[in-house]
């Protein structure tokens, strides 16, 4: 069903629903979680080393699982699979599918190092996942702890770049399209990376304090304060950027500002949900808020709402705009069915299936941190 607005029928329709912004969404994620990784190893904060692992294992799931969000957008999602063994380099789908495969292995063999040694140790433990863990130690029997951090150090340190870089490339390719209001901007790409900071944190902090819930185990606030003013430190400088991206839309397409308002309009409750989230992370991040457990958790699950409208008012009210300048069309999201939400809840539990695999396999805690609370 098409709705439109404007005096005459527009010549197109929303072809980008809610998978599309869900696939933003997620690689956001996976880039913001990196952050953490940053602030452990290269800026020396070892006390987030939990966090980090939780975040690690996040990131990995959300990677095998983000491609599937616009595989099941084709109408034909078997073609997919022809990218690697036919490639074709003037298309910009090859450019992702290379810079997937070098984030994810950059992943796994940051993965290997830093639980290798928790391999080693459920193995020994025996069982189902024991001798998966045991599989995946690939035939070590030790390890020297001084080696393995170093390796991990560095490997750390080329995924951050990597998979910012991965991220970005979602707002280099609408930033590229100058013909689509709201999209054909440089400032895009900057936005996409600012974003995905706040809902990465998010993200990890609230599954860390979920999995502390429940283990039974406590949470230290002053674990979660650093993390906190860094979420809320980028909320700001999203609201700052967001406001420059749209004054400078204003004065470009003074001739398109009408029809861009009309889109904004129609898309008023994504812009106020992620508008006021981001004040709100913004000005609670730097309250007695980030000194509780229970602050620290309303803020990410503000800052993932937050976000996840921020995807969908980047993505949906550019496609609104006729193309022909004569007014915009409804997107019509389905229920069920091909990019309905049930395909969305769909990734969502398998996220959250292979998280709960990931930390079946290599543990919560580290080996060492066990070794230190025996």
């Amino acid at each position: 069903m098409i709705v439109t607005h404007g005096p005459t029928l527009p010549n197109h329709t929303v072809e980008w629903g809610v998978l599309i912004v869900t696939y933003p969404y997620f690689t956001g994620i996976v880039a913001g979680s990196t952050v953490i990784t940053a602030l452990v190893y290269l800026f020396g904060l070892r006390k987030l080393e939990q966090l980090e692992r939780v975040g690690h294992f996040l990131a990995i799931a959300l990677m095998l699982v983000a491609p599937l969000a616009p595989m099941f957008d084709l109408t034909q999602p078997a073609r997919a699979f022809k990218v690697p063994f036919y490639p074709n380099f003037s298309s910009p789908i090859i450019l992702f599918f290379i810079l997937w495969t070098i984030l994810l292995l950059v992943m796994f063999l940051k993965s290997y190092f830093l639980f290798r040694r928790d391999f080693i140790q459920k193995a020994k433990e025996g069982g189902i996942w024991g001798s998966i863990a045991g599989f995946l130690t690939f035939g070590a029997k030790d390890v020297k702890p001084e080696e393995d951090d170093k390796k991990v150090k560095f490997w750390a340190g080329v995924s951050v770049p990597v998979a910012m870089f991965f991220h970005a490339y979602v707002g280099f390719l609408m930033s590229a399209m100058h013909s689509m209001p709201l999209w054909g901007t440089s400032i895009l790409l900057l936005v996409f990376l600012i974003s995905a900071v706040v809902s990465g944190i998010g993200a990890t902090l609230l599954l860390y304090i979920v999995g502390q819930a429940i283990l039974g185990e406590k949470v230290n606030p002053q674990v979660l304060k650093v993390p906190t003013l860094v979420m809320a430190s980028f909320a700001g400088f999203d609201l700052f950027v967001l406001f420059i991206k749209y004054v400078s839309e204003w004065y470009w397409n003074t001739a398109e500002w009408p029809l861009i308002a009309m889109a904004i309009k129609a898309n008023m409750l994504f812009y106020l949900v992620e508008v006021i989230g981001l004040l709100f992370v913004l000005i609670g991040g730097f309250t007695s808020l980030n000194r509780t457990v229970g602050g620290v958790s309303l803020l990410s699950i503000v800052s993932l709402i937050s976000i996840y409208a921020a995807r969908w008012t980047m993505v949906i009210p550019a496609q609104m705009i006729d193309k022909g300048h004569r007014g915009i069309v409804e997107p019509h999201i389905k229920l069920i069915g091909r990019e309905g939400v049930t395909e969305v809840i769909a990734l969502y539990f398998l996220v959250f299936f292979l998280f709960f695999l990931f930390v079946s396999i290599a543990g919560w805690k580290s080996a060492s941190h066990k070794e230190e609370v025996a």
